[in-house]
């Protein structure tokens, strides 16, 4: 077939065309090529070939919806015959980029067993393959097809994420130290190896990275990064927390001065760091030492980033009024446990005195609309690589007064717009509570209910106490009427629960808990299981490592839960007889779930403000209640915890106690009227 080039007048052959318009494509004229294309007759444009080349050219124009049309007839047009690789390869790119990985995985799973050895395919298959299902599928085409996988990183970490998610962990972990063994110079091999041995085997982790020890000599890298400053979320004994934090340590100088002798551009700037020390605060030990540090090294590298004000933008100079302009910065405006700790500072400030902006990240859901209706605005941002520079111009450019961060610490880019200058006075909330060790955070707002008598030098920030819990929590909805039986709890026995994340049973807290199960025969401990099946597999083990050596069988002993709805998790509570709360850092919106059903919680309380918030719930209600569950050290927190559930009459006289009193722990509106008379001290610029 052949169809007239109007430019030249020529008569062409559809290949010919083809080649045309690859030819301006590779020439960087998307534009050229979907031009020569649709200057074609009609019947000539009717071929594989030629419709994939156009969607080429849309996908070049980043034109991706008109790309999908164009590559849907290519593969319209080869229907009688057999689809072309190019094609199909074509297809699933357009369908990545348009966010479809369903249909990209049908065009990658097809091209895999046609070219098993071509990497680049099993990497957009596994890219593709977003649900555990494709994920079990794209494994299963990998051992059937002998799949090469240490031949190539991206694909290793795939694979070896998907044997670990289908129980095979040996397997895993032996792929692993092969791609670290055949890629000794890759940053990305050496970040799988500790991420696979941290996630999969924390209590031996530390023994197999000294056998297979990880790169070290350049640390610009995020994966580098990555590698060196990881934790586990488990450990073995008090020691193997000490080794990793000392590692910790010496990382985090590696790159600090790495950071000071190296000019970086701005994207390397924003990507070096991926990953916040959240794992570190469940450690219990001090942690403002290991925060300056890290704090000073993420402003060397993000107050570079801090966008200048638009000079059309001056907010202040353009009102009538004199307004406090206060900002709140966070990924937790919605449903969560920031989120409702602190939803009243959010809708609650703002007056005739204070204005109230808002910038959102991430998830929204109701409650974020909720807020968005109460502040005089609401800003949310995609959660993209855009959405750091985005969310510091909009914050700087609304000349903000104050700004506020409620949880420092728990997400990596609310850290990063933390470590930039984005208004004169900067706040944390203590919604991850532990000092941001960050030069550029002013002040810190804890609760005094909370805090030790020498808090101030825990913090690197200036310490404003808020009164009480510091928290305007809401009332917890009534517990749903479900029983035992329905619950998945057997009826005669007594049952002792932490509710707790496993990430936060310490060594010494767990080793508290085997005692209290091997000396009281007849209980059973209630725990519930991840979201994230390997997780609840990972916790199995932990659990052994320190119940089996006191003769505790924990399938027999410990009763798994699914995650359920917030009613039925507050009828597992009030089933129960008695709390066990983690050593170090406390229980918070847990514990209060748990009071407000009326479940005494045996405590004891840490060195740290973050170890003492049950402790300062049960010091709130009434001192009887607090002298009955809260423990002055290890073996006292297991003595009352054996001791009430000896006695039966005590834990009711308890839990009247608590059900009288716990009002005192919720709807608490003290806290948010003390940080609006602090606000309002401030002097307003001019």
């Amino acid at each position: 077939m052949r169809a007239r080039d109007v430019r030249g007048g020529a008569v062409v052959t559809a290949d010919a065309l083809t080649q045309r318009a690859m030819q301006a494509l590779r020439e960087g004229a998307p534009a050229e090529a979907i031009a020569a294309i649709e200057s074609a007759p009609s019947v000539q444009r009717k071929t594989q070939a030629v419709q994939r080349t156009l969607a080429a050219a849309y996908a070049q124009r980043n034109d991706f919806l008109a790309a999908q049309a164009a590559i849907q007839r290519s593969l319209n047009y080869a229907a009688s015959s057999a689809v072309e690789p190019a094609t199909r390869a074509l297809a699933g790119r357009i369908a990545l980029d348009l966010k479809q990985p369903a249909n990209a995985f049908v065009q990658f799973e097809a091209l895999v067993q046609i070219a098993p050895k071509q990497m680049g395919f099993w990497r957009y298959l596994w890219d593709s393959a977003t649900t555990t299902q494709s994920a079990r599928r794209a494994l299963q085409l990998g051992l059937s097809l002998k799949l090469d996988a240490a031949a190539d990183v991206h694909v290793a970490w795939a694979m070896t994420r998907a044997l670990a998610d289908d129980g095979r962990v040996p397997e895993a972990l032996v792929l692993t130290e092969s791609v670290v063994k055949r890629h000794p110079d890759s940053y990305a091999a050496h970040w799988l190896w500790i991420k696979r041995l941290t996630d999969e085997t924390p209590l031996t982790a530390w023994r197999e990275m000294q056998r297979v020890p990880v790169a070290t000599q350049e640390v610009l890298d995020p994966d580098a990064v990555d590698a060196l400053l990881t934790v586990p979320e488990q450990y073995a004994d008090d020691a193997s927390i000490t080794s990793w934090r000392k590692r910790y340590a010496a990382g985090m100088a590696a790159i600090a001065t790495a950071v000071a002798r190296t000019s970086l551009a701005n994207d390397a700037r924003k990507a070096l760091v991926r990953h916040t020390a959240f794992r570190l605060a469940y450690h219990g030990r001090d942690d403002r030492q290991l925060q300056h540090a890290r704090g000073d090294m993420l402003s060397a590298l993000l107050l570079p980033l801090t966008p200048a004000p638009a000079p059309s933008l001056t907010s202040r100079e353009q009102s009538s009024t004199k307004q406090l302009r206060i900002g709140f910065a966070s990924k937790h405006i919605r449903d969560c446990t920031v989120g409702q700790y602190f939803k009243h500072f959010f809708t609650d400030l703002g007056d005739a005195h204070i204005s109230v902006h808002v910038y959102a990240c991430g998830k929204r859901d109701a409650f974020t609309d909720e807020v968005q209706s109460r502040v005089d605005q609401l800003t949310h941002f995609k959660d993209d690589d855009h959405a750091l520079i985005a969310m510091a111009s909009a914050i700087t450019n609304d000349a903000l007064d104050v700004l506020i961060y409620p949880e420092i610490g728990m997400e990596p880019i609310i850290e990063k717009l933390a470590a930039m200058r984005l208004a004169p006075l900067q706040c944390a909330l203590w919604g991850h509570p532990i000092t941001t060790g960050l030069p550029t955070m002013d002040v810190f707002f804890s609760a005094a209910a909370l805090e030790p008598d020498n808090a101030q030098s825990h913090y690197r920030e200036r310490l404003q106490l808020l009164p009480a819990l510091g928290t305007c929590y809401p009332t917890p909805p009534a517990p749903s009427t479900l029983g035992r039986a329905e619950l998945g709890l057997p009826e005669n026995c007594q049952l002792i629960v932490c509710a707790q994340s496993p990430f936060k049973w310490s060594p010494n807290f767990t080793l508290a808990a085997a005692e209290v199960l091997r000396q009281s025969p007849d209980a059973r401990l209630v725990v519930f299981d991840s979201p994230i099946a390997s997780r609840s597999r990972v916790f199995d083990d932990y659990l052994k490592h320190f119940f089996a050596p006191k003769k505790i069988d924990i399938s027999t002993r410990i009763i798994r839960l699914p995650q359920r709805s917030r009613e039925d998790f507050l009828a597992v509570l009030a089933a129960c007889d008695l709390a066990l709360d983690t050593f170090g850092f406390s229980g918070g919106n847990t514990s209060l779930d748990a009071l407000s059903v009326g479940l005494p919680i045996a405590t004891l309380p840490g060195q740290f403000m973050r170890g003492r918030q049950t402790y300062a719930m049960l010091k709130a209600l009434q001192s009887t209640v607090g002298d009955e569950l809260i423990a002055s050290n290890e073996n006292e927190f297991v003595e009352r915890a054996l001791s009430l559930l000896r006695d039966d009459a005590a834990r009711a006289r308890i839990y009247v106690t608590i059900m009288a009193n716990r009002h005192k722990l919720f709807n608490d509106r003290a806290p948010v009227a003390a940080l609006s008379d602090w606000l309002r001290s401030l002097p307003l610029r001019a």
